[in-house]
């Protein structure tokens, strides 16, 4: 939301032009589909798979980002690098592993309500 207040990125083809700058397509499905599928698939042992994991999903994502905004209309990166969009995706995936990570923290507390009906 704050590259497309600052002119840093725009969506030319948006569902409500109206109500929001934002496109509701890239922003409120495929940001969330791409998140929940890089924590599903995440490795849970190694270290240097983890960041290789999470280096391969920021390049993915940066290299949809490109192509979108490089053969469609639904993104116009128009003051913004490359590398400023994949430092976003990468701030983006630590912050939903993070938050994923810290609500599951006690799975024990959700097995109980499921044995206790």
């Amino acid at each position: 939301m704050l590259l497309v207040q600052f002119d840093g990125v725009a969506y030319p083809l948006r569902e409500f032009p109206k109500a929001s700058d934002l496109s509701i397509t890239v922003k409120l499905v495929w940001t969330p589909v791409a998140s929940g599928l890089f924590y599903i698939y995440i490795p849970r042992k190694s270290r240097t798979m983890k960041f290789i994991y999470f280096a391969a999903w920021v390049s993915f994502l940066t290299l949809i980002d490109g192509l979108l905004a490089a053969h469609t209309r639904l993104v116009k990166h128009v003051h913004v690098h490359w590398s400023l969009i994949a430092l976003v995706f990468a701030f983006l995936l630590l912050c939903v592993s993070g938050i994923v990570t810290w609500f599951f923290k006690k799975p024990a507390v959700f097995r109980e309500e499921v044995g206790d009906s």
